[in-house]
């Protein structure tokens, strides 16, 4: 029944255009990002008064440098680079106009633990362009109250830069043999611009499992995972990689995974990160779309045959 909603919800939105960047910028309000200053918090901290931050007198991310923010990976796109790394383990807070929204924190890869509000890996050109700011995620870990509040959507509409990105639905897992899964999902373009998206069928399942882990479970409060270490790795993500997903269009992917000993059939959570292609600063912009950057964690509750 929701893919019925989706679908109709889906034509009437795109029936009218192929392709259209035109709606970014089109508001009246403003986003803006300012930097906390030095000497006032811990990188752990996460209970303090917002009001009360002293922030540097000028904004790191002005209204102006954004294009869009992706909804569906919590993720801004600028138009200039910015730098990220100088601010390892420091506090940033986003603004909506003059009203304070939510403190983050640059929060490096190297830590252990989990950051406790919203966090932007600081590695410049690691993890993501410099052009590119993601919410990082953690899969169930993600602190997403601040992120998926209808104060920060709405602040995002005024402002003309929200964009609803994709869809993405684990649908079917089938044991093969012992241990190896067919694992199927689906992805949807729910924006009005083609979409540049990771494809396994273009790239090979083994790059695909490079820049994600793939499918795992949760079996009585336990994880399952693969085993096995089936990935390709490279330097360059390849034109010839990207599905162009149209406006409102939807594609199914089916991959084999091996290694998991610790499963077998019957009715478990699965899990999965769908990721973002991995590009250089100043090559998300695409003259007939843009290439979707983050990753998209679906969770669904499955009887695996």
């Amino acid at each position: 029944m929701k893919y019925i909603f989706l679908a109709i919800t889906l034509f009437l939105l795109f029936s009218c255009s192929e392709s259209d960047s035109s709606f970014r910028k089109n508001g009246n309000g403003e986003i803006s990002i300012y930097i906390v200053k030095e000497g006032q918090l811990q990188i752990s901290d996460k209970d303090f008064d917002l009001n009360k931050l002293e922030l540097e007198s000028e904004p790191w991310v002005k209204n102006s440098d954004i294009e869009l923010y992706d909804w569906s990976s919590h993720t801004f796109f600028l138009n200039k680079p910015v730098e990220k790394e100088k601010y390892s383990g420091r506090h940033f807070v986003v603004f909506a106009d003059d009203e304070r929204l939510f403190a983050g924190v640059f929060f490096p890869m190297y830590m252990s633990s989990y950051p406790q509000l919203p966090a932007i890996t600081p590695e410049d050109d690691y993890m993501f362009p410099r052009d590119v700011i993601q919410f990082s995620k953690f899969g169930e870990q993600f602190p997403a109250n601040q992120l998926n509040s209808d104060i920060f959507k709405k602040a995002l509409a005024n402002a003309g830069l929200l964009s609803r990105g994709l869809q993405v639905d684990l649908t079917q897992v089938t044991m093969k043999g012992q241990g190896t899964v067919d694992y199927t999902f689906e992805v949807t373009n729910l924006d009005t611009e083609t979409l540049y998206i990771a494809d396994p069928d273009k790239m090979g399942v083994s790059r695909f499992h490079y820049i994600t882990n793939g499918i795992y479970f949760l079996i009585n409060n336990t994880y399952c995972s693969s085993s096995v270490s089936d990935h390709t790795s490279f330097e360059t993500f390849s034109e010839n990689w990207y599905y162009k997903l149209q406006p409102g269009q939807r594609i199914t992917r089916t991959i084999e995974k091996k290694g998991f000993n610790c499963l077998t059939t019957g009715k478990f959570k699965c899990r999965f990160n769908y990721p973002g292609a991995i590009i250089k600063t100043g090559e998300w912009k695409k003259p007939d779309g843009r290439v979707w950057q983050g990753s998209y964690f679906t969770e669904e509750e499955l009887i695996v045959k």
